[in-house]
This record gives structure tokens, sequence and C-alpha cells, in this order.
């Protein structure tokens, strides 16, 4: 057995492989950027080494850090777990040189998969059907153009290297294609360190099938059943379970069949994925993963097995611990991805510090893997995932069910979240009819979005009194650090020399200025909107939650401080209420000109410059976060007056960069 693993990975899955090499007795080095040095998985370690500087190229993408480190601490083994280096070849080949083991398949094996192109030809091999598409080693414009247009559009574009939805677009027509090449080459070069792409003719509603290899150094091969994995965004999964449904049983077979066909083809040894768009009863090859996935637990859950444990022992050159037949699959397994992302906003990612966490208590039928606390900060430099919400139950119905109930119970404060997206997921019918396919969110995404149904004069009810309590108990603190606690002037209570007694709240709720009349009743808050009288009254559950009742009808509320800004959620969506009234703007920057950044990030390309004119929505800049592009297009027609920005600055959410003086018909 290994004697000391070093996991080059971070976040969720780093903590994730720690426990289970702990469990083994494998003692357990930890590696970390900047960024990252008092993160969780740094603290379930035995041991921890700095490897570099917040960027992942300097970091957890540096082959000759990582290398040192395992060196440094007597390491005889590497985990790459998932993303950052974990397909890469080279990577690979260089922890074997410096006679470590590498937590994976051979060398050569990682080299062919990880290449869609070579994946895609060992799979033609291997009797396995593929879509039309082009994977040469020509890779000017001028032949990916022509071969886009043989395949017919629409096309899909693709990293050759790499997976996990970077990079890859979809080009309706040549135009399209032009415009997508570019920046899918950007966004392949900044996530794998490699620019190459490949095309294929894309199916408009498929289902996405995915079937979970072993195999050992002996030559054995198993399956581990499949995984429905077709609920996504931005062609990143957020959803997957165990085992597919509505899959015909001759389907099911033909799947793990040439799954295992090509594993056993390619010799292939370790955890794999194959994974397969399925249409109808036809289905085509897509690539195949070589290591762990994000989305592993849900197979754990149906088949009672530690993937890691698997494959830590399979690295020490022991055979497979079960034969196909001893494998088992028991009931339905669920897990939803829960990403700190604008769902209302193309899913742009968001950053901030979380100011508060709550997910149910994990058991039996309820795993949370996370790999952040409540204090951490989601950055802009890596994946913004939060963590897993995995359940398990005898049937597809009542997963689902259980599903529904976790997310319910689940809250997240200090970034915005897919949270009540996946909650609402989790009912459609669609969803719980299986009738899902890779472009239901797309599909369905404004029935999705809409907001709570919680009328605005409620919500701003609520916020008052929120504001008021929590101005009560911060009085009564001071009141009482100067034995003052029975004088009028430090009562929250409104009160007035020969007039009613009455509270005036000046706050912004959700970035917009508001006034609010309040007259306070004993534990009761009536607060006037729209001419409609509010009374509200709550009683604490704890130091977060209140039961709180808003002319009769009752609301569950979380209540959390981050960065000044008290954060209320109700029935599950959050509002944030900023108390400052110095912080009033005006709202008017559709039509005002301002140029102001919707996210967190670093600009990559500078696309104007002042005195250009503009039409509205043509794009200005391109800001990378979390290895992606995102364009920050003109809010309106006319000519840039400032434009503050250069390549490689850091911009912050809703920060100024510069104004736009408006043509004469831009406010028309």
């Amino acid at each position: 057995m290994l004697d000391a693993v070093l996991v080059a990975n971070r976040g969720e899955i780093a903590c994730r492989i720690i426990r289970t090499a702990q469990k083994m007795g494998i003692r357990t080095i930890a590696v970390y950027s900047e960024a990252d040095q008092d993160a969780l998985h740094t603290e379930l370690a035995d041991e921890t080494v700095l490897i570099g500087p917040a960027s992942a190229i300097e970091s957890y993408l540096s082959t000759d850090n990582i290398l040192e480190a395992a060196k440094s601490t007597g390491a005889d083994s590497i985990h790459p777990g998932y993303g950052f280096l974990s397909e890469n070849p080279d990577f690979a080949a260089a922890c074997q040189a410096a006679g470590l083991t590498f937590v994976g398949p051979p060398v050569e094996v990682i080299r062919t998969m990880a290449d869609k192109g070579h994946a895609r030809q060992a799979a033609i091999e291997a009797d396995i059907p593929v879509l039309t598409g082009y994977h040469g080693k020509e890779q000017s414009r001028q032949r990916l153009l022509a071969e886009a247009s043989g395949i017919g559009y629409p096309v899909i574009i693709k990293p050759v290297a790499g997976g996990g939805g970077k990079g890859i677009r979809i080009a309706q027509n040549k135009d399209e294609f032009q415009q997508m090449i570019d920046p899918s080459r950007r966004e392949a070069r900044s996530a794998f360190a490699d620019d190459r792409l490949l095309l294929e003719h894309y199916l408009r509603q498929p289902r996405h099938i995915e079937i979970q290899v072993f195999a050992d150094s002996q030559g054995n091969a198993v399956h581990l059943f499949d995984r429905d994995c077709s609920i996504q965004r931005r062609h990143q999964k957020v959803i997957e379970e165990a085992p597919a449904r509505g899959l015909p049983d001759h389907l099911r077979q033909q799947l793990t069949e040439a799954a295992v066909r090509l594993t056993e083809t390619i010799g292939y040894v370790g955890a794999g994925t194959v994974e397969f768009l399925v249409g109808g009863a036809e289905f085509y090859f897509m690539e195949m993963n070589t290591r762990l996935q994000v989305e592993h637990p849900v197979t754990e859950m149906i088949t009672r097995i530690d993937l890691v444990e698997w494959q830590f022992r399979i690295a020490s050159g022991e055979p497979l611990p079960q034969k196909q037949r001893q494998i088992s699959c028991v009931g339905h397994a669920v897990e939803a991805r829960v990403y700190a992302e604008d769902t209302s906003n193309q899913f742009l990612p968001d950053a901030g510090t979380l100011a508060w966490l709550q997910f149910p208590e994990p058991g039996p039928q309820v795993r949370i893997d996370t790999g952040v606390r409540p204090g951490d900060r989601i950055g802009i430099d890596y994946d913004p995932m939060i963590a897993k919400l995995v359940v398990h139950d005898t049937d597809a119905t009542a997963c689902w069910e259980r599903l529904g109930r976790v997310l319910e119970a689940s809250s997240v404060v200090g970034v915005k979240t897919n949270l009540l997206l996946l909650s609402r997921l989790s009912r459609h019918q669609d969803v719980r009819n299986g009738a899902t396919d890779t472009r239901l969110v797309e599909r369905c995404l404004t029935e999705l979005s809409i907001q709570d149904d919680v009328p605005q004069p409620v919500i701003l009810a609520i916020a008052s009194f929120c504001l008021w309590q929590n101005a009560k108990a911060h009085s009564r603190t001071t009141a009482l650090g100067c034995s003052r606690e029975h004088s009028l002037w430090f009562k929250c209570d409104g009160w007035r020399m020969n007039l009613p007694a009455v509270l005036i709240l000046d706050f912004e709720l959700n970035g917009r200025p508001t006034e609010v009349t309040c007259k306070p009743d004993q534990d009761v808050l009536e607060t006037e909107v729209d001419d409609v009288l509010y009374r509200v009254s709550g009683r604490p559950d704890s130091d977060h939650h209140f039961q709180m009742t808003v002319n009769g009808q009752n609301f569950r509320i979380v209540t959390a401080w981050s960065d000044a800004k008290l954060h209320v959620g109700i029935n599950g969506t959050f509002h944030t209420v900023n108390s400052a009234s110095s912080k009033r703007r005006l709202y008017s920057e559709e039509h005002s000109g301002t140029l102001t950044t919707s996210m967190t990030g670093r600009v990559i390309k500078v696309l104007a410059a002042p005195g250009d004119k503009v039409t509205k929505n043509a794009p200005l800049l391109v800001i990378e976060a979390m290895k992606m592009e995102h364009d920050l297009n003109a809010p309106i027609s006319g000519q840039i007056d400032s434009l503050d920005v250069q390549v490689g600055q850091l911009v912050e959410q809703g920060q100024n960069l510069g104004h736009i003086t408006p043509a004469d018909n831009s406010k028309a």
C-alpha cells in the first residue's frame, strides 16, 4: 500500500481524497496557493506545502512546484483529483520520472484519451459510434472553417484537451463560428495550456449518459453502472443521477459493454468515465475522462463502493476488489452542485466572502461534499463550486423528493448562488418524469428563473423588521455597556416628544434606495408601503433563523451579516439590505452611459478606446473569471468619453470603468 500521498488539487475534491487516504492509513500532503493558505483542505491534511501565488498557472498547474513539494515531504505518490493536471500526460510522465506513483492510468493511455481527437479515433477502432467531426492537426482558421462547413451547422467547438465545459461553444452558422474560434482557443489555453480545437456536428437535444469504469494492472475491467448528466448549463453539469432513468435495458447493456470494451482495448488502469450522447435508440462516443469525476458520489451511493479507495488499491498494484457479478446497484442517487453564480445574468460566476453556510446534517442518505467554511472567500481564480449535495433513496421518486427537502434546508450568504434554480429543477415536471436532455435548463430558464412570488412591499416590510430588530439589539448592548439601559435615547421605538412614535428607515434593498416609515408597537412593527399597512412580528428560532408573520402570513427567515450588509433570506431567496444611506445612487444606468462591471474578474482584452463611437451591446472588454471569458458590452449607443482599464487589471463587481456620452437617439 502507498505510504504518503500528495494531493495535487484543492477544494472539495482535495478534502474528499484526504479523508479516504487517512482512513486507509496513508499520510497526506496538501498543496496550496497563496489564495488558499487557510483553506479547509490544508486543515485536514497531515502536512501542507505552499506552491505559488493565486494564479493556477503558477501553482496548481505548475509541475515543477508540485514535484518539489512531493520531494520535500517524502511523498511516494500523487493523486491529481479532477481538473488542473489530472489529465495532463506530461505531468503523469514527470511523476513517473521522479519515482512517484501517479494515482491514475498509464501515461500513454492518458495521452491518447486526454486528446479528444485521439480518443475519438480509439473509439472508432473499438467499434463505437462517433459523430461526424474533425480532430486533425491542421488548426488554421481557414481549415477549421472549411471543416465546419463540411460537417454542417450547428457545430460544437471543443478544446482538444481538458473538460468541464470550458472553451465549448455552439455555432449555428458560419458567422457565429468565425466569432467563436478565438474565445474558445483563449479559454482552452488558459484552462489546459493547449489551444487546439475539435469540431463535431451538434445534436440539439441529446441525453448525456456516462459509464463509470475501473480496471486493474492484471487486465481486469468492470463497470459500476451508468449516470445521467443531462441537466447542464453553459455545457457544464449541475445535477447528476444514477442510474439513468428511462433507459431501455438493451441500450443500457450496449453502453456498458461499449465502455468496458474501450477500457480493455486501450489498456486502461484505474478509474475512468466513458461519456456518450444518446438520442432515441442511438448513442455516440463523446469522450473518456481519465480521472475521478466530480459526480462520482452518486455511483458510490448506489454501489456502496469508495471509488477513491479503489484508486489507491489499484495504484498499489492490487487487483480489482470485486468482480462484475459482485457489483450491485441499490436504489437511486442524485447530486446537485451548488455554485457561486448569478443565474439571472447568464450564470456569470460570483465572488465574495461566505458569511453564512447551512446544509442539512449528513447521514446514510444525505452526503455533503464541500471544501469551504463560513468566512472563506470564493475568488475569481478557481471553479466557483461551493458544495455538492448528494442524496440516496429506494427509488427515483423518493430520491428527488429528498433532494428537494435538502435544497430547501440549505442556504448560502455572501455570494449569489444557484440554490433556488436547483430547488426549482428538483420539482420540475420534466425532471421528475425523467424527460431530461442537455438543453432542458436553457429551454426552461424563464420559468426556472421567475422571481420569488413574495410581493416587493412584503419584502420591504420584512427587511425593515430585521433592521429594527438589529438596531434594538445593538442599542441594548450599548446601553448595558454604559449602564443606561432604561434611557429613552437607547430605545429604538421611534419615541418623539408630544408626537406619535415613528421610525424612518433609510436603506438600500438589493441595491435600490428606499425610505420606509414604520411605527413600533411593542414587538410588532407596522410598516406602510404604497398606502398598505403591514404588521410584522417574529420570533427567533436561533441566532440566524426567524419565524415571521406579515399580516397573518407566515415566512421562514434567515439573516446574516457580511461586509456591513444584512442578508435576509425569505423562503429561500436572499435579499441584500444596506442601511448606509450615504450610498444612495441613481438608477438610470441603462440610459446614463456608465460602464459598470457585472462580475469580478481580470481584463484580458480591451476592444475599444476613448473617442470611439459604439452601438448598444457592442463588446468593449473581455473579462476572464474562473477560466471562462465574458464580454462587457456598451449599455447605450454613443461616444466613449473615458475607459479607465487595461489588460491584466483586476476589476470588482459594480466597479465604474468609464462613461459613454449618449447618441441623440439612444434614450428613445
